[in-house]
């Protein structure tokens, strides 16, 4: 279920996600990028994060946040899931924490590390809520008194955000830079602050979004000519490409049971 913000957070908070289900317990997930990032509030049971193919294995905090993943996590739930998550924009969690975003890239954080004394009561409270509405209500109001006066000055990020969502991540770098009327070095550092990932990257992984999309909405017509679509020179290219942000073909995709998000799935 997804539930828009209020107004004075919605130039950086994209949408609320609540993810719900009893019915997965200990298996494995597989959470990949889709050009946005996140603060999450789990109410359920815990979840294990795998890194370096599985070697290692840690529990996530009940709160944390995570920058832009250039590479997919995998995770196991230990029981139901239940989970409030703020989806920022792109470039919005860096606004909010004032934080380059390449610091946060592939990093998922406890929330305390960033606001020690008010995490855990707020933790707490969320937990303790039984209506989700009043959970939201009490996370925007925690989000409102972090904004500052400036966040709203750098209208770059957003305008390059917003034409790369709108070509579906089919415009160049030149396309963009001609279109903005701006150099390329200062697209790519605007990137690099805002957003976590170069132009080129973050427009990929759009692309093999914008695909997905098309493969939910008509998954009995033959996958070639959403490919092209999609903006893709071939099929090879797309499996290519999402082999490298998903770790799974769009058949695989497909194929799975569990779909909790656009970017959260089970996993065999």
């Amino acid at each position: 279920m997804q539930i828009l913000p209020s107004p004075p957070l919605a130039h950086i908070v994209k949408h609320f996600l609540i993810i719900e289900n009893e019915q997965i317990s200990n298996v494995g997930l597989r959470l990949f990028s889709d050009g946005n990032t996140g603060m999450v509030f789990n109410f359920g049971t815990p979840l294990l994060h795998l890194k370096n193919g599985g070697s290692i294995s840690e529990f996530l905090p009940t709160t944390f946040v995570y920058g832009q993943l250039d590479t997919y996590q995998n995770i196991v739930s230990t029981g139901n899931i239940k989970l409030l998550i703020v989806v920022f924009h792109p470039f919005g969690i860096s606004t909010l924490l004032k934080i380059p975003a390449v610091e946060l890239k592939n990093m998922i954080l406890d929330l305390e590390t960033f606001y020690t004394s008010e995490t855990q009561n707020l933790a707490e409270q969320i937990f303790n809520l039984s209506n989700i509405f009043f959970k939201i209500q009490l996370v925007e109001n925690f989000l409102i008194t972090k904004l500052s006066e400036n966040d709203r000055n750098n209208q770059l990020p957003f305008q390059a955000i917003s034409l790369i969502h709108q070509y579906h991540g089919n415009l160049s770098v030149m396309q963009l830079t001609d279109t903005l009327q701006v150099s390329e070095r200062k697209l790519q550092r605007t990137f690099e602050e805002h957003v976590g990932l170069t132009p080129k990257r973050y427009s990929g992984m759009i692309r093999v979004q914008y695909f997905l999309k098309l493969l939910r909405k008509n998954s009995e017509i033959p996958k070639t000519g959403l490919v092209y679509d999609a903006g893709f020179f071939d099929q090879a290219h797309l499996i290519r490409e999402m082999r490298n942000i998903s770790g799974i073909t769009p058949g695989q995709y497909l194929d799975q049971p569990n779909l909790l998000a656009a970017n959260f799935l089970q996993i065999p």
